[in-house]
């Protein structure tokens, strides 16, 4: 009886002990499946230009599971790089073990049908089979373990950054002022009043990513996501239009009053002052080395469409300019929109990554158009007026942002070619 007894009591034994080191195998396979798709996406990122994709080079599609190849040394494309992550955690193919993927640029990844707004997706699958041990005297002689990760390239849900991390408050809000977004807002300071509001001052967003803390005296809604951890400039990897030396095309711009002159792009040495003239800018990219772009009061109106300004400063021809920041008085009329296409297609302010800290003053009364990117990452920038921005999209992604008027900001980016400039990377499986 004894005997008999001690056949199913192994058994269990054995079934307990396989079962652990499978569950053991299990956790490191989902590992190597995160890692590997989440590789495979930054590096894809970083490499991507634009929004929107067509299958081929490094954007790899595939429909259907396709192994690994085996000894990688150097990537050729994303995909291979997370191949060689898997094997670096442990998995790889051949043997016992495979590691296949699947890529695309449909929506929704079909592993993933949540995700609705993946621009690019890579789902990457895990197998080992595990010959049993001790349980396979009950005629179990091998188990399987399986992972499957999916990381996309999704449009941001945010449309305004401030970047600072130790700031007293990254997005401030006083007086009577409001600031109305139809998306989120990210907010990387670590004060407690990250978010901050005084007088009546009002804050309504889709959702709030906040690193520290908020102090309004109106209760957010939703309920903001605190400690949430620090952004990376989401325009990083973005190409700055020009470099110094620079030729100057034209020197200390500033026409006589009510010329109401056209402007062409080109490099504005000295800037552009605007007096008491009406300024039409002509499609394309301004450059402002020096002097930045100011406006003088009510008098001043500035018109573009599909126009993107580049604020910098460096060598020249004609000399050396210092950094000056953008200063459009809040009385001001301004109507600007960014490209709907090309390399800097939404963007329509470009602050040199290298400027030194500044402070930026975007105004223009109630019928103010700023629609485009607003990037000035060293930047406190200030939005003054009773200034609704009357664009079909607005995205600011400064140091820290100050609303002194009623601003609010939309993410219609329906007739921007590739829909929303700002892609995020995440694990989504």
């Amino acid at each position: 009886m004894t005997t008999i007894m001690l056949i199913p009591l192994f058994g269990l034994a054995g079934l307990v002990t396989d079962l652990g080191y499978m569950q053991y195998l299990k956790r490191s396979a989902q590992t190597a499946a995160d890692v590997a798709a989440q590789a495979a996406i930054i590096q894809f990122h970083s490499a991507a230009v634009g929004s929107s994709y067509t299958c081929g080079g490094n954007v790899v599609c595939q429909s259907t599971p396709a192994a690994c190849p085996s000894n990688i040394t150097t990537p050729a494309n994303p995909i291979q790089n997370g191949c060689m992550y898997a094997a670096q955690n442990g998995f790889s193919p051949g043997g016992n073990q495979s590691v296949t993927y699947t890529a695309g640029i449909s929506a929704p990844p079909p592993s993933a049908p949540g995700v609705s707004s993946a621009a690019y997706w890579v789902t990457f699958n895990v197998i080992q089979q595990v010959p049993q041990l001790f349980s396979a005297v009950l005629g179990n002689t091998q188990g399987t373990v399986g992972a499957q990760a999916t990381a996309a390239v999704a449009p941001s849900k945010d449309c305004v950054y401030a970047l600072s991390r130790t700031a007293p408050a990254g997005i401030s809000v006083g007086g009577t002022a409001s600031l109305t977004a139809s998306c989120g807002l990210y907010v990387n300071s670590t004060s407690s009043s990250a978010i901050s509001t005084n007088g009546g001052g009002t804050v309504s967003a889709t959702e709030y990513d906040v690193s520290g803390g908020v102090s309004v005296h109106t209760p957010l809604s939703p309920t903001p996501n605190l400690g949430a951890p620090p952004a990376s400039d989401p325009l990083a990897g973005l190409a700055a239009p020009a470099s110094a030396p620079y030729t100057c095309d034209y020197k200390d711009y500033s026409a006589k009053n009510w010329s109401n002159p056209t402007l062409s792009p080109g490099v504005y040495c000295g800037g552009i002052a605007v007096g008491n003239n009406t300024y039409t800018f002509s499609s394309g990219t301004y450059i402002l080395v020096g002097g930045g772009l100011s406006t003088q009061n009510a008098n001043s109106q500035i018109i573009g469409s599909q126009v993107t300004f580049y604020n910098t400063f460096g060598s020249t021809d004609k000399g050396n300019y210092s950094y000056s920041p953008i200063s459009i008085a809040a009385t001001s009329t301004v109507n600007l929109t960014a490209p709907n296409s090309g390399t800097y297609a939404g963007i329509l302010f470009f602050e040199d990554r290298n400027a030194p800290e500044s402070s930026d003053t975007y105004g223009g009364g109630s019928t103010a158009v700023y629609q485009g990117i607003i990037y000035a990452k060293n930047a406190d920038m200030s939005m003054y007026g009773n200034s609704s921005v009357n664009a079909a999209y607005t995205m600011i992604i400064a140091n820290t942002i100050s609303m002194v008027g009623t601003t609010g900001l939309n993410d219609n980016y329906s007739g921007l070619t590739g829909g929303n400039p700002i892609q995020r990377m995440a694990l989504v499986e």
